[in-house]
């Protein structure tokens, strides 16, 4: 079970790495995918522990938790500037919309001119 525990655990890292590299390549439409991969790793992990009825915990797990920590701060902190980056990406469409619906006709006319005939 711990085998088993440590290959998730990589895993885990893996698809970690692979969310920080997506996230400074501005490739933000992938994370949400791979953030779903992770939960099933932790899902995993969490099963394991419950069959063995305790934590399982060993020095080459312990090193791994060492290290996704500091990576998870990494995520973290580049989510935080992608949020700030999407959010000011949002300003400024809007922005952007707003002062297009200024300059817009509000009540619609025809544009052209119409000659009576008659007269």
């Amino acid at each position: 079970m711990i085998e088993e525990k440590e290959t998730q655990l990589k895993q885990y890292y893996e698809l970690s790495k692979t969310i920080m590299s997506a996230l400074l390549q501005g490739d933000e439409e992938k994370v949400p995918l791979l953030i779903q991969q992770r939960e099933v790793c932790i899902s995993t992990i969490n099963k394991l522990d419950a069959q063995a009825g305790m934590v399982l915990i060993n020095e080459v797990i312990q090193m791994q938790l060492t290290e996704l920590t500091a990576l998870e701060k990494e995520i973290q902190k580049q989510m935080q500037q992608t949020m700030k980056k999407l959010s000011n990406r949002v300003r400024y469409a809007q922005n952007e919309q707003y002062l297009r619906s200024q300059y817009e006709d509000r009540v619609t006319v025809s544009k052209g001119v119409f000659y009576d005939s008659k007269k």
